[in-house]
């Protein structure tokens, strides 16, 4: 199989030299003929620069909060994949209709495996991503008058958020979904053990160094993102000991937590750039104490000798101060001096042997799952007997309470962006690992749980 479509990155110098430094980070589509793909390029100009977002007709004049760079590339590689597929199909893609060609073609070949490099079909989550790219290019090309209105039917499902407000714990929220979306499921199977995972990080301190390391551990130890990570500030943690804020100071020190705001490459709505940074909103996390400490000596010493680096590339002391004064970024590379970016973090990450499916992103689930289990082992009694045999509904229905509690109360503040299908997947983990015979994921359930 052949992808005729690539996506590449311009000159970003050479674009700013022009007068087009507005699109100079935007990738665009070219044709293996080779030949630049008008449309295709410039729906990721507009996706990119907030003029059009999906939902938004010819008529309105409306300005979004712009994607990430890297939501923009993922958009870019799956329009290229479905503009390859037309190609391959002798189809030309503003005539498409939804039922017949998107759903009835593209998905279903992509399931079947016709549409794939191996030969197998796609996973759901794949498929469903590059079908909403493909409704949303030819939406796009709707609303700039380059095709008829496309159309794409659509149902409403309820499902239950959580709420201080509501008398019964929840709230009914409708939510529209494409129909002929395909159900996904998501696979906790793949999240490794505590033993392997403890392995995979000494081998991170060993091969990539202190700083590798440590940023595996506070991603591990907080579950933020890798994005969140790499816009983690010199100040985040404060630097005088005497602002920490630590929740829990009669704790063994072991079990202590420090409080920290973070609010750099966080998810959610975007209110500008900082340094390089999305700066999203803000949240409020816990990190160990003991971890605090040291990143806390990281900064006091290693940091401090990395920066220096940078630093003697300045020619005057006032051109020295200047580097030192824009460094922000707390975690830098110790040969270069230079901040270490999201992209970097996931290339370090993978670069060393690790378990299966072991992501950055898997780290969050894999903190979730081992918190929740920790939490839960304050009825260490209950879980004996439902393990030794004594599968009452009673003791089943009281583990379930006490582990949904958990994840409201301690996961999801974390995480501080928890659906209702991943809540119902960490309470599955519970189940499977205590043997319960109990379907977690089914809507009774989850109401008894409300």
């Amino acid at each position: 199989m052949k992808f005729d479509y690539k996506l590449v990155y311009p000159n970003p110098e050479l674009l700013v030299k022009r007068g087009f430094g507005l699109v100079s980070n935007i990738p665009c589509i070219f044709h293996s003929s080779p030949g630049y793909h008008r449309n295709g390029s410039m729906f990721l100009i507009d996706r990119a620069l907030g003029v059009w977002s999906p939902g938004v007709s010819a008529n309105q004049s409306y300005v979004s909060v712009p994607p990430t760079p890297i939501s923009i590339k993922n958009y870019g590689d799956r329009l290229c994949n479905f503009l390859s597929w037309c190609d391959h199909r002798s189809l030309e893609p503003l005539s498409l209709e939804y039922s017949q060609d998107i759903v009835g073609r593209y998905q279903k070949e992509m399931a079947e495996g016709i549409w794939s490099l191996t030969k197998r079909g796609l996973s759901p989550s794949t498929i469903n991503a590059r079908v909403a790219t493909a409704c949303e290019y030819l939406n796009w090309a709707s609303a700039k008058g380059l095709r008829s209105e496309f159309h794409v039917p659509s149902k409403v499902i309820k499902f239950k958020t959580p709420s201080a407000i509501s008398s019964v714990g929840h709230l009914s929220k409708d939510v529209s979904i494409r129909k002929g979306k395909m159900r996904e499921i998501k696979n906790l199977k793949k999240i490794p053990s505590e033993s392997e995972v403890k392995v995979w990080l000494e081998r991170m301190y060993g091969q990539k160094g202190l700083v590798r390391g440590l940023i595996a551990e506070l991603i591990l130890e907080t579950a933020i993102r890798r994005s969140e990570a790499a816009g983690w500030r010199i100040d985040t943690i404060p630097l005088d000991r005497s602002d920490w804020d630590i929740r829990n100071p009669e704790a063994p020190i072991s079990n202590q937590f420090l409080k920290v705001k973070i609010r750099y490459g966080c998810k959610g709505k975007n209110y500008g750039q900082d340094n390089g940074d999305k700066i999203g909103p803000e949240g409020v996390i816990n990190i160990p104490l003991l971890l605090a400490e040291k990143i806390d000596a990281y900064r006091k010493k290693e940091r401090a000798v990395a920066l220096r680096v940078q630093v003697k590339k300045g020619r005057t002391a006032s051109e020295q101060f200047a580097i030192r004064d824009a460094s922000v970024h707390l975690f830098l590379d110790q040969e270069t001096g230079l901040r270490i970016n999201q992209q970097s973090i996931y290339d370090g990450w993978r670069s060393v042997e690790k378990p299966k499916g072991w992501s950055p992103h898997r780290a969050r689930d894999f903190w979730a799952c081992t918190t929740l289990w920790s939490h839960l082992k304050s009825y260490s009694s209950m879980i004996d007997k439902i393990i030794e045999g004594e599968q009452t509904e009673k003791n089943k229905l009281d583990i379930m309470i006490a582990a949904e509690y958990i994840v409201s109360t301690i996961i999801k503040p974390q995480l501080r962006h928890v659906s209702r299908e991943t809540t119902i997947i960490y309470l599955q983990w519970v189940v499977d690992r205590m043997n319960i015979n109990l379907n977690i994921a089914h809507e009774k359930m989850w109401d008894g749980l409300g």
